[in-house]
């Protein structure tokens, strides 16, 4: 849905909105489609539980999700949340690319983030999968944040890949391709949304949420 190459590394510092803050600190939270390819990091996590007990589940899944698609196509910048050794969140801005034709919801919202080998997020995700994305829009007073697993594809071969890999953004990313290769893949286990009408639960506070089952 989105593509093409940033002058800024796709980690242009941009400032989020304040309320993000806390949300982004408190949701940490390889991938489907297929295994692994060969040369992927090791690490790789079960299906975490999904904590429906502490969740605002949409009122009408259907145009939370359509919702969020839309809020993601006007913002394709995203935060990406990851954990350190120390356990602490670290965040930066990066690019998010999807699917053009997506056969499942899943598939829908699972975002994919063009990197170099060189960035600590990379060594991050191997120790720890469990990531969180933030899409924010000020001027709709709307965000739409994903809680997901992380694979790291070292393999430039595997067909899921090929929409990204044209040749400016290979240039650009990996002057030593394939060599150099590295890209994430983020499945998502839930998401959550606010927005114009889809406003959160008036006594917790909590945006509604969509679990993917």
């Amino acid at each position: 849905m989105v593509a093409c190459r940033c002058a800024l590394s796709y980690h242009l510092h941009v400032r989020l909105a304040p309320f993000a803050t806390a949300l982004l600190v408190a949701t940490l939270g390889t991938a489907c489609g297929g295994a692994p390819d060969g040369r992927v990091a090791t690490t790789v996590a079960t299906t975490p539980s999904v904590p429906r007990a502490e969740l605002s589940l949409a009122r009408d899944t259907a145009v939370v999700l359509d919702s969020a698609d839309a809020l993601i196509a006007r913002q394709s910048f995203v935060g990406l949340v990851t954990v350190d050794e120390l356990n602490r969140p670290r965040i930066r801005t990066v690019r998010a690319f999807r699917l053009k034709q997506p056969t499942t919801a899943r598939e829908r919202f699972t975002v994919f983030i063009l990197t170099r080998t060189s960035t600590r997020k990379v060594d991050q995700i191997a120790k720890n999968p469990l990531v969180t994305l933030y899409f924010n829009e000020d001027q709709r007073a709307a965000y739409t944040t994903i809680m997901g697993r992380a694979t790291v594809h070292r393999d430039p071969k595997n067909p899921r890949l090929q929409p990204f890999l044209d040749s400016a953004t290979v240039h650009f990313f990996w002057p030593a391709f394939p060599r150099d290769f590295v890209m994430l893949e983020v499945t998502p286990d839930w998401l959550e949304f606010i927005g114009p009408g889809i406003w959160n639960d008036p006594n917790t506070w909590r945006p509604q949420a969509v679990v993917f089952e």
